[in-house]
């Protein structure tokens, strides 16, 4: 990728220099030997002028094209710091409170729903819990799900612990719907044990 912007950018120079340079004087280095009367077919000033304009509008694009394909190439995303702050107030607005399930994902587990908004911020590329481990499925005793929140350099581990709440809209019968939900984050990548 740094190769295609090295090269955008010296596409551009180029046709900053195109730019620049006189236009007539190429037209009669290039051009005007090919006609028999070359001044009656030497373009207007306006041709030239034109010409001038759409050889810095392509160096212009370049350029942006260039810029463009470096803040894609270069990480926006959140520092250690940042993202360990992010979780840990992520793990407190989980932890302690009583939610719904949501339906389970492979990549959101249970409760990524609930995870991800709490994570956003005004970057970019704001980091995405992704489940990493799950101890079952959520039905009917609750599970333990760790998720892997990913930054610009570093990974915290959000541990989701979920138990039946005693207090439930539905008969029993049809089994749990509300769940306590316990959280904490560590710095480091989540394990299985």
């Amino acid at each position: 990728m740094t190769a295609l912007i090295v090269f955008m950018v010296l596409f551009g120079l180029g046709f900053v220099a195109l730019g620049l340079a006189n236009h007539r004087a190429i037209w009669w280095r290039f051009q005007a030997r090919r006609y028999a009367d070359p001044a009656a077919h030497e373009p207007s000033d306006a041709g030239f002028a034109v010409q001038r304009v759409l050889c810095l509008a392509v160096a212009a694009m370049a350029f942006w094209g260039s810029f463009d394909l470096y803040r894609t190439v270069t990480p926006d995303g959140v520092d250690h710091d940042e993202l360990l702050e992010r979780v840990r107030s992520v793990a407190q607005a989980l932890d302690g409170a009583t939610k719904p399930s949501v339906l389970s994902t492979e990549e959101g587990g249970s409760w990524g729903d609930y995870i991800d908004p709490e994570l956003r911020g005004p970057e970019k590329d704001d980091p995405t819990a992704w489940l990493e481990w799950s101890s079952g499925p959520l039905q009917p005793a609750g599970n333990e799900e760790r998720y892997d929140v990913s930054g610009e350099d570093s990974t915290v581990c959000l541990t989701v612990t979920a138990k039946p709440s005693p207090d439930q809209p539905v008969p029993d019968s049809m089994g749990p719907v509300y769940f306590d939900l316990r959280a904490e984050a560590a710095d480091g990548a989540c394990t299985e044990e």
